[in-house]
């Protein structure tokens, strides 16, 4: 606890230090009761209901009313929520008011800071370099001049690290790298260089061993397909308009899940209100209960599962990164402590709106690390396709399949001593590149239920080794609601493994049952 509170307090002020590369924020207050006033001139001639060009920016006419206002009431709802509404009711011949519809409220621009960011990426590394050089004792934290230079002159190796080190802690360090690009005013693509460049600058000044490719490759990835959906979940969580208890609750479950992304919220005022929250289309719901595999007994499980809709935002056909992701997360725990842990992540990169749905380049981060499942991961890129249809009858369809190229990890079924990974702490795996298909589809009726179905293939192949790993899982899921916030959900995954090493093969499979209460918020 102890090393715990000493290196939050590190990060805290190491980044508190980048105000010095702040450039200048502008920001906006509305109270939602006033108008603002605008006035040109005009004649006789001209149209008085034609805007200026700065004005006119989605080129779309307003219909009137008949009282002299101006309605939107034909437009689709997402772009209501966002078009001025204009009046020339008897305020002044010469001038018109603009009302601000009563959820745009406030408006904070932040400029782009590059050296900023840099700055905070650079304080983060020094900061884990510092825990694990003077708390942790860790030999390879014992730096010089000489072990950069001769860094510099070796090149990249890969290292033998732990699975859940290599496969989940570095791509979680290279979301963070993404995420301090991401407050910092940078893209998807320059906050993807940005964790690049963490990760470079990591692995040839800041440890004394010879940098790691594998390592390089995972933090980079990681940035590109965890980075950004940890950045949106970090902006669903903070509220500056809300205070006392619950403002202390959002940030801080900010920090714990996104550091990069809490250390800003942690760093401004305690209590108070300031900006509200932004308005997003998201489906958020925690289930727990029990689950249970073969003849064991049953063991606890808690999950949270959120779908991310932001593309519903607007009608038009312009995809930004992860307008839509899906984020599951699973915790099983029994008598001996966390016997299984899931992160399934799917979200769309680049692509766009078609009918009923989206398509285009999609990036899929998934790691899985259980008594019975084993362990495997994958993070990459790939064509995918998700759609949504929901009918009048309030019977809805929805689905979303990836194909995805992968840079993995899996535990070998046939020969542990040819996985080359892990060695350090009695911990082999294979790792190496592979392909992900996973393919989920949901049919039901809003206020009663549905009926859920899950296939995912996992192939990864060792880069050492002839080895290659094969994971299959099906997966059946009736939810049935109870309220307008909750359900009871029955559950059946079946789990199936293959593996080929030279002229050996291995083919084993394990059921699961789960049996659990969902909470929607």
């Amino acid at each position: 606890m102890k090393k715990t509170v000493m290196t939050i307090a590190l990060i805290i002020s190491l980044i508190s230090f980048s105000n010095l590369f702040a450039e200048e924020t502008y920001e906006t207050f509305i109270p939602s009761s006033n108008y603002l006033r605008l006035s040109f001139d005009y004649n006789i001639n001209s149209n008085p209901l034609s805007l200026p060009d700065d004005l006119d920016k989605s080129k779309d006419m307003l219909e009137p009313n008949g009282n002299g206002s101006f309605s939107s009431e034909n437009y689709p709802q997402k772009q209501k929520d966002s078009t001025p509404q204009f009046s020339l009711a008897a305020i002044d011949p010469a001038t018109f008011s603009l009302k601000i519809p009563s959820e745009i409220i406030s408006m904070q621009r932040n400029k782009k800071s590059y050296s900023r960011a840099a700055f905070e990426i650079t304080s983060l590394n020094v900061t884990v370099w510092a825990f694990n050089k003077f708390i942790d004792n860790q030999p390879w934290a014992n730096i010089s001049l000489e072990s950069m230079l001769n860094n510099l002159k070796s090149g990249f190796a890969y290292d033998i690290d732990t699975f859940r080190m290599n496969q989940l802690g570095h791509p979680y360090h290279g979301a963070l790298h993404y995420s301090i690009g991401r407050a910092n005013g940078l893209n998807f693509l320059e906050s993807t260089i940005g964790s690049a460049f963490g990760s470079y600058t990591w692995e040839v000044f800041l440890e004394s061993i010879r940098p790691s490719s594998n390592d390089l490759i995972l933090n980079t990835l990681g940035g590109v397909t965890l980075g950004e959906v940890l950045f949106k979940i970090g902006d669903l969580l903070l509220d500056e308009n809300s205070s006392g208890f619950e403002r202390i609750f959002r940030k801080s479950l900010a920090f714990i899940l996104n550091p990069a992304y809490g250390i800003k919220a942690l760093l401004g005022e305690a209590f108070g209100a300031g900006n509200p929250q932004h308005k997003h289309f998201y489906d958020l719901s925690i289930p727990f209960g029990a689950y249970t595999v073969s003849n064991d007994k049953p063991r606890f499980l808690i999950a949270a599962d959120l779908e991310y809709k932001d593309f519903l935002k607007n009608d038009f056909s312009r995809i930004s990164p992860y307008d839509w992701f899906s984020f599951d997360f699973r915790l099983g725990i029994s008598d001996k402590g966390i016997r299984h842990r899931e992160i399934f992540t799917t979200g769309i990169i680049a692509g766009k709106r078609i009918r009923n749905g989206l398509a285009g380049l999609f990036g899929v981060f998934d790691y899985i690390e259980s008594d019975f499942a084993e362990r495997i991961s994958a993070i990459g890129m790939g064509p995918g396709l998700a759609t949504f249809f929901v009918s009048d009858s309030n019977l809805f369809f929805n689905s979303s399949g990836v194909l995805s190229l992968i840079y993995g990890g899996s535990s070998p079924s046939i020969d542990p001593e040819n996985g080359h990974f892990g060695m350090k702490v009695n911990d082999p795996y294979y790792s190496g590149p592979g392909m992900l298909g996973k393919v989920k589809l949901e049919f039901g009726k809003k206020d009663f239920g549905s009926i859920e179905t899950g296939f995912s293939q996992y192939w990864v192949h060792s880069i050492y080794t002839d080895a290659d790993e094969f994971l299959t899982i099906l997966s059946l899921n009736i939810k049935y609601d109870l309220s307008a916030k909750s359900q009871i959900s029955l559950g059946y995954d079946y789990y199936l493994r293959h593996a080929s090493l030279q002229e050996r093969y291995f083919t084993g499979a394990k059921p699961a049952v789960r049996a659990l209460y969902i909470y929607k918020f």
